[in-house]
């Protein structure tokens, strides 16, 4: 656990709940009922995902499906199929068990402008569906695509899902925070090792 990750915890009378933020290349794996995790969605794309017989469950969120082929598993959860791996080795030292996972899908919007941009989300998608069908992780929920970004709350030990969507406005801070994201991909390696099975 990073020394900010306990910094992005917060008490939410709404929900009667702490609040554990997930940002871009990040994920939290919780079995507490008083907590949820979150985070906002553009293109990215998070899946959450539990066992529903021990109610252990989490949140990823990444920006890109693959490392395009690299084998460089320093790569960090910046992308999919990093992402994935992370989050389910992590569930299953939890103690779940593989066969009795099961995922929520969301994001994946038309949120960012150009060719390169608009592919992203749907590249997230096709990725994500592809992935969790090969591993045989059933979807029983999903909420991808469209042109707004959206607001996940999600808590693992009931497997309860809130969705809001966001109208996007001229100075998106969203958007921006995605963008610099995306950026600093292009200039910044990741440091860490990533178990890959």
């Amino acid at each position: 656990m990073s020394l900010n990750r306990s910094s992005r915890r917060y008490f939410d009378p709404r929900f009667d709940a702490t609040i554990i933020t997930v940002a871009p290349g990040e994920h939290e794996i919780t079995a507490a009922k008083d907590e949820i995790v979150a985070t906002v969605l553009g293109s990215c794309v998070s899946v959450c995902m539990r066992d529903p017989q021990i109610g252990v469950g989490g949140l990823n969120h990444f920006l890109l499906p693959k490392n395009n082929g690299g084998t460089d598993t320093s790569a960090g959860e910046r992308y999919g199929d990093t992402a994935m791996e992370v989050l389910i080795n992590g569930l299953l030292k939890r103690g779940a068990r593989r066969g009795q996972l099961e995922a929520k899908v969301f994001g994946g919007a038309r949120v960012l402008s150009g060719a390169t941009m608009l592919a992203i989300g749907e590249g997230n998608i096709i990725f994500v569906n592809e992935f969790l069908a090969r591993e045989g992780i059933p979807v029983v929920s999903r909420d991808v695509g469209g042109t707004r970004s959206r607001r996940i709350h999600y808590q693992p030990a009931t497997g309860r899902a809130w969705v809001q969507h966001v109208q996007q406005a001229a100075r998106d801070p969203e958007r921006a925070q995605e963008m610099a994201y995306l950026n600093r991909l292009k200039t910044q390696p990741v440091a860490g090792e990533v178990e890959i099975w």
